[in-house]
């Protein structure tokens, strides 16, 4: 746009020259907080429980099973102890993680009052949870969630309710 004759412009509002910038720095993960760079960083126990590789596929295997009850609540606590189970051995959820859920549960056996009181009891704590199904996985004991499904089996058959020492 041309410039009206009876306006003086001084050099101080003339247009300067930008500078150059300087090329931009090579992105670095450890520059921000709060974002694990490497596997030993990974947040592990307290709220953040047990991580495994492919949580996810624990619901599938839930979700996919032919379950004796078709209680949502049910499925949210097979699903946590499955993954669980899975993050405790190290590895991503496989069937037999959804087998020791449903005997921890009660199921696959004749199971005593006092399992089906306690699988009650978690299915009754599911919608008050933040992460459903943290009250079974709080209650059973890493050092039981690890054994093999006989173990288990033989364990809340003879028992009751699984625990590390009883």
């Amino acid at each position: 746009m041309g410039q009206q004759p009876n306006i003086e412009v001084t050099e101080a509002e003339r247009p300067r020259k930008a500078l150059r910038l300087p090329p931009a720095r090579r992105w670095n993960p450890s520059i921000k907080p709060g974002i694990p760079i490497s596997p030993e960083e990974v947040p592990s126990g307290g709220r953040f429980g047990q991580t495994t590789p492919d949580g996810g596929w624990g619901l599938r295997l839930v979700n996919a099973a032919d379950l004796p009850d078709s209680d949502p609540d049910l499925k949210a606590v097979l699903a946590a102890l499955t993954i669980a189970r899975a993050g405790a051995l190290g590895r991503a959820p496989v069937p037999e993680d959804l087998e020791v859920a449903l005997l921890l549960s009660g199921y696959g056996f004749e199971a005593s009052e006092e399992v089906i009181e306690r699988r009650e009891r978690w299915k009754a704590a599911v919608p008050h949870e933040g992460r459903p199904g943290q009250t079974a996985v709080g209650e059973v004991d890493r050092d039981v969630i690890v054994r093999t499904p006989n173990e288990i089996r033989g364990l809340v058959a003879a028992s009751g309710v699984p625990e590390a020492q009883r």
